[in-house]
């Protein structure tokens, strides 16, 4: 039998389970996230949402000893997290360019503010992103197209995460640990809360030497035994501050990530000193949302921000080393305004405009010593866009959201985004849902212009936007007082998708392809059992294929879960999540993989964990990006980490 059928039943057979205790509890709807944000960019209960939408919360994060959004998002329903060593990626819907880390198809926000960036137009989920999941109250994940709301980003889904406020965690605290391969991590979080005014502050660093890698496949002059040790170090630090006064809001976050190189691509050296990734990330944003004047709403937004991505690579030889610097900066603002109208019974329009201008977006390749330039690009685009979307209840347990949106990006035509949602409500514990939506993504300014040193990867100006038509079916259900269950189904088609492929006279470029149909199925199912045992599970199975065949890094089914056990000892409680991924291709197999987590907490705010990642360790890869000497990418063996945390 499949493990994707195994889990199934699982999930259906702890549903029930549920469903059949006696002794119901009454916090159900605090610990599934009812109300959610990200579908409409209001909040709203998640089964009259016009959209699929999962999320998981702090607590249970907390729980599982979750320390980034990446680490959280991997429970949710279709995606699938990976690493190329140096950076993240992510697949979702059956899509994830092969060991690529353009994470441009997924819109990526902090309390709704747009993270993706100016150059890659992407935003990667670990230690990439400019907050921890230490301040995260929790993650929403919209599945399908939403560039109705939120423009071209939001092809194939959106992920909203929504942080902690003050009086969400009062006072200062602290959390302190020390793992695998030298890693020291600390977290700070101040947070106060009086009358019309919250404040929350926080911290985050982080240190490691990383892990030795052992593979035949590594093998070269400079490293003759396939040995990398020291190569795959991180640091990380971040700061975040929100401060709210009445219906005004300010957001700062300033994040800084420098990682180590110990898979190299475009030809440089394995396992010298000096090849490493450095990224920053900042930005400010401005917020005002209004209260409800009689029938009329008012939201404004106004940031500004800017990124940094650069590559040093140590290339020639160790006798005679060039240092090749790969850069990508950019600097954006943008603004957003929405009105809201509920002048008719039953009835509510939302009407918004938009507008982002990217500045001074650099790409620059270049040798530091004899200085020599293979690429220098400076851009600069704007886009503004108008959306409208009407929300109808047709009656009492009928509901209608029609949306539409127009976004002009410079250099291209105007792109026109429909939506249409119609749920029905048979009772108030379930909802149909029958869901259309068109989705856009122009290319990124890396995409069009990017070229390396070697003239291996050719830049192709002239690219085409990617589009996107879905049709999805959903039922979503309460089971008793303690558990829900959903079923998602989904059938999409994508026209000029933009691939990175090998060509004819060059190693790869950025080419569309003509057509790609995907479509898939995820079952969810979550809830409570007695003495407080909570448990999450789901399955997806899911197919992406081009006219040429299935995509590369598409697994054909995914099954995780999460089980949070409170022990019969006073104090003490124990928590495992796994995660199952078929296989993506000849040289990547499936891959199974157990996390458990073992907690004492003998008062409220003070606690100490023991995480292990990997607990079998088991041996599993990512597929590998072009132009890397090997042909799968090993992922992190057994880590094992703990944790201090106290409140003051």
């Amino acid at each position: 039998m499949r493990p994707s059928a195994v889990a199934l039943g699982l999930a259906l057979a702890a549903g029930l389970a549920a469903a059949q205790s006696p002794d119901a509890l009454h916090d159900l709807e605090a610990l599934l996230g009812t109300e959610v944000e990200g579908a409409s960019r209001q909040l709203e209960s998640a089964l009259d949402a016009p959209a699929v939408v999962s999320s998981i919360n702090h607590a249970e994060a907390n729980a599982l000893g979750h320390r980034t959004l990446g680490d959280m998002l991997s429970l949710l329903p279709g995606i699938y997290i990976g690493t190329i060593r140096g950076y993240s990626t992510v697949g979702m819907r059956g899509l994830n360019p092969q060991g690529g880390v353009n994470n441009s198809r997924l819109f990526m926000s902090v309390d709704g503010y747009h993270v993706n960036d100016a150059v890659y137009d992407q935003a990667l989920p670990v230690w990439e992103f400019p907050i921890v999941a230490d301040w995260i109250k929790r993650v929403e994940l919209v599945s399908g197209p939403a560039s109705s709301v939120y423009g071209g980003n939001a092809l194939l889904g959106v992920v909203n995460a929504v942080t902690l406020e003050g009086r969400d965690a009062p006072g200062l605290r602290v959390r302190a640990g020390a793992g695998s391969w030298g890693t020291r991590n600390a977290v700070l979080n101040y947070g106060w809360n009086e009358g019309g005014n919250d404040l929350f502050v926080g911290l985050a660093l982080n240190d490691s030497t990383g892990e030795t890698l052992n593979d035949a496949a590594l093998r070269s002059p400079t490293t003759p035994d396939g040995r990398l040790a020291g190569q795959d170090g991180l640091r990380y630090h971040s700061l975040f501050l929100k401060w709210r006064v009445d219906e005004w809001r300010l957001s700062v976050a300033s994040q800084e990530r420098v990682k180590g190189m110990p898979v190299t691509p475009y030809a440089a050296m394995q396992g010298v000193p000096g090849n490493r990734y450095n990224d920053t990330y900042d930005y400010a944003e401005l917020a005002w949302d209004g209260a409800w004047r009689e029938d009329w709403r008012g939201t404004l937004r106004m940031n500004v921000s800017r990124s940094t991505a650069t590559g040093r690579y140590m290339t020639g030889t160790v006798d005679a080393p060039v240092v090749k610097h790969d850069e990508g900066s950019g600097n954006w603002a943008a603004m957003d305004a929405r009105l809201q109208w509920r002048g008719w019974i039953n009835h509510e329009l939302t009407m918004g405009a938009e507008a982002r201008r990217m500045y001074n977006a650099r790409q620059n390749v270049y040798d530091v010593e004899p200085y020599s330039v293979y690429l220098a690009k400076k851009n600069t685009q704007n886009q503004a866009a108008l959306f409208a979307q009407d929300h109808w209840r047709l009656a009492e347990r009928w509901s209608l959201t029609t949306g539409a949106r127009v976004d002009q990006v410079q250099g291209y035509a105007a792109a026109f985004s429909p939506r249409l949602a119609l749920v029905v409500r048979p009772n108030e514990h379930e909802a149909f849902k029958l869901l259309y939506g068109q989705g856009f993504r122009v290319p990124s300014l890396a995409e069009r212009y990017y070229q390396d040193a070697s003239g291996s990867q050719p830049s192709n100006p002239e690219l085409q936007p990617e589009r996107l038509r879905s049709v999805a079916l959903a039922w979503e259900r309460a089971v008793g007082k303690r558990s829900r269950v959903s079923v998602h189904l989904y059938r999409d088609r994508m026209r000029e998708l933009i691939e990175f492929m090998p060509v004819v006279g060059v190693e790869s470029q950025y080419r569309n392809l003509s057509q790609v149909r995907t479509h898939g199925l995820d079952l969810e199912a979550q809830g409570l059992l007695d003495a407080g045992v909570q448990w999450r599970a789901s399955v997806s199975l899911q197919s992406a294929r081009s006219e040429e065949g299935r995509l590369a890094n598409t697994p054909r089914w995914l099954s995780k879960g999460l089980l949070i056990v409170p022990l019969p000892q006073p104090c003490w409680s124990t928590a495992l999540q796994w995660m199952s991924l078929g296989r993506r291709s000849d040289d990547v197999p499936a891959r199974h993989t157990v996390d458990g987590v073992l907690r004492w907490e003998p008062q409220r705010d003070r606690s100490l964990s023991l995480r292990i990642q990997n607990l079998l360790d088991t041996a599993s890869w990512d597929p590998s990006p072009p132009g890397v000497p090997l042909s799968r990418i090993p992922l992190e063996r057994r880590r094992v980490s703990i944790d201090w945390q106290q409140a003051f």
